[in-house]
């Protein structure tokens, strides 16, 4: 532990700003002990406590191979070229560490070659792929339409065979990486590893899982499979490319992916009449006869390129048979199929349903493994989170057993912040949903007033977002979520003054706004499940009588709470959290909810809202610098035209 300590004190007195929070050095603590000793470590973090550092130096200490994972590649460039920078210019240890993404953030130098197409965007692209010197679409400065024809593909991959293997960006980046000490991964990938049987991480030692909150739904998706009419049209095309003819398919495979299902966007199961089409479309495919051509067509290949690409075009093929089949045969009983829209096209979709035996088989193939989020618990325990992936007890079970520890935040919320809990508006059900939306909207507007704007509105569904941003009056700029990409909807809300957005979806979590930018969340429903949504749907029917308790609940709460968490994010930070849904005063539920926030007071009126944000000392720069320096009146206008 001396060496523990000994860094933590350099980052107390290299780290801008440090502020010295007894709860970052309690996990490190942990986590350092966990490491050393090869154990397993559950640990909620709240909000301000510093977990990053407080993993990351004791990962660095153990000086053993680390796997860090986390949500989004936003996230891991922040690790990476913030955190993990900072700590190696500051540390004596020496240390390497790098990031790997997924094969479909590269370029893919033999896709590249078989694609073409007449427009700016490909100029352009053309431009900069003939320039870069990593292959990494984080370089471009937009993100053209045709990146999935051009960019990694594990379908369509022939690694150390494929010609282009010794060029290959994602592989000549990926062979630096057995000599790194920490790398870094999202969730995603590191369920793909999972799922290739660890064939796509160097190294498998001590795991690190950050925002670990969404492990489950993370494997759900990674081990369902998709059937979509651009798979195929791909196949298509590239079947063309190599002489096979396909000319007669393309009519089919539009009258099977393009015709209107005029019902609810998502449909489970997948209807009969779907399914026996699907039947007569494999049949018009015949896969097996076209395995059989390119088998040919391998042997008498006159380059290592030709023969590279029918040799992947086989795997692509037997791959798509295989998901064909599944979608006809419907037997995986752990799995949900259901039929949904994407852009007037029908795609086929399945989802893990229980993700208990992969979760073991993820964490069986690490030494270590800590999981950590600031939003582990619901209603004070891990009960929830351990029963959905499995973990059966606490150590010494060598089996599934994890240490668990919950660590508080350091932000004094009765001090900083005030919980506002409407009880005017109806109760958001079903019956009560349009007069909800409808009144809501005066609600919304009245809190924004009372915060001069600087406001971020979290919604659980896109047509109440819509709703409201296509009927709300307000003196304040304001955007929505799809108006432009996330990372730079973040950058407006920074860059104006007094904003406000409306989002939903990912908005509720890793978004990081500090300071007087953000002084009020409004968080407008409960988040449950949505009824429709075939995994929920599915996880539901499963339990029974205990739906509610055992998963709406507890999931509600834990979304809840990271919509919560959007609003403090500094000692120095004070505001509002605004709840609109009058549940959590009038069930019984709702004391348990409100329980799993932070201890702060609570009013019920806006006027109390507006009396404690007049209480707050006033910033220059708080309620006038609008835009780029336009007056409220006139952003409504511009906004309106």
């Amino acid at each position: 532990m001396n060496d523990l300590k000994s860094a933590l004190n350099i980052l107390k007195k290299e780290f801008p700003d440090f502020e010295h929070r007894p709860q970052q050095v309690e996990m490190a603590e942990a986590v350092f002990s966990c490491l050393q000793n090869n154990e397993r470590l559950l640990v909620e973090a709240g909000t301000g406590v510093g977990k990053s550092f407080a993993y990351l130096i004791p990962a660095i200490l153990s000086d053993k191979k680390t796997i860090i994972s986390t949500a989004t590649i936003a996230l891991q460039d922040q690790l990476i070229n913030k955190d993990l920078t900072f700590l190696r210019k500051i540390l004596p240890q020496q240390f390497s560490f790098a990031m790997l993404k997924g094969k479909n953030n590269y370029l893919c130098l033999k896709r590249e070659r078989e694609f073409s197409e007449l427009s700016e965007s490909f100029m352009r692209f053309r431009e900069w792929a003939s320039e870069t010197e990593t292959g990494d679409k984080d370089e471009l400065s937009f993100i053209p339409d045709f990146w999935t024809k051009v960019c990694g593909d594990s379908n369509d991959c022939n690694t150390a065979q494929c010609p282009f293997y010794s060029d290959c960006f994602y592989y000549r980046h990926f062979r630096s990486l057995y000599k790194k000490d920490i790398i870094v991964v999202n969730h995603y990938l590191l369920m793909y590893d999972l799922l290739s049987g660890f064939n796509i991480l160097p190294f498998h030692e001590q795991l690190i899982i950050d925002e670990a909150h969404q492990t489950e739904n993370v494997i759900s998706h990674v081990f369902g499979s998709v059937l979509s009419y651009q798979h195929v049209m791909w196949l298509l095309y590239r079947l063309r490319g190599l002489k096979i003819a396909v000319d007669h398919l393309f009519a089919p495979v539009d009258s099977f992916f393009k015709t209107p299902l005029s019902l609810p966007k998502t449909i489970s199961p997948i209807r009969d009449e779907i399914i026996e089409r699907l039947k007569d479309l494999k049949a018009q495919l015949a896969l097996d006869k076209v395995i059989h051509r390119l088998d040919g067509q391998k042997d008498s290949a006159d380059s290592d390129e030709l023969r590279d690409r029918t040799v992947t075009t086989i795997t692509y093929v037997m791959s798509l048979e295989a998901i064909i089949d599944d979608f006809i045969m419907q037997d995986d009983r752990n799995k949900v199929y259901y039929m949904t829209d994407n852009k007037k096209t029908l795609e086929l979709k399945s989802n893990l349903v229980e993700s208990q035996k992969s979760f073991q088989d993820l964490i069986c193939a690490y030494e270590s493994v800590i999981m950590t989020s600031a939003t582990l618990t619901a209603a004070g325990d891990f009960n929830f989170i351990k029963a959905r992936l499995g973990i059966t007890g606490s150590l010494p079970d060598p089996g599934t057993g994890f240490n668990e520890m919950i660590i508080g935040s350091p932000f004094n919320y009765r001090k900083q912040a005030l919980l506002y809990l409407d009880r005017e508006l109806p109760v958001p059900d079903r019956a009560n949903n349009e007069i909800f939306q409808q009144k809501s909207v005066k609600v919304i507007e009245s809190l924004i007033n009372a915060s001069n704007g600087r406001s971020l509105v979290l919604f659980s569904s896109y047509s109440h977002l819509r709703y409201v941003s296509e009927n709300i009056t307000t003196d304040y700029p304001f955007k929505s979520q799809g108006e432009m990409p996330p990372a730079r909807l973040i950058k407006w809300f920074k860059m104006t003054g007094n904003p406000v957005l409306l989002a939903t979806a990912t908005f509720w979590q890793g978004i990081d706004i500090k300071g007087d930018d953000l002084s009020l969340v409004v968080l407008v429903k409960i988040p449950f499940g949505t009824p429709g949504e075939p995994v929920y749907d599915e996880r539901c029917r499963r339990l029974g009588d205990r739906w509610f308790n055992d998963l709406a609940l507890p999931s509600a709460i834990l979304q809840l709470r990271q919509g919560f968490g959007r609003l403090i994010r500094s000692a120095d930070d004070r505001g509002v959290v605004a709840i609109l849904d009058k549940r959590l005063v009038t069930s019984s539920y709702g004391r348990t909810i409100v329980s799993s926030l932070p201890e702060m007071d609570i009013v019920h009126r806006v006027e109390e809202v507006k009396r404690f944000f007049d209480s707050m000392p006033q910033k220059e720069n708080v309620s006038c610098h609008v835009g780029a320096g336009l007056k409220p009146a006139l952003t409504k206008k511009i906004k309106s035209i």
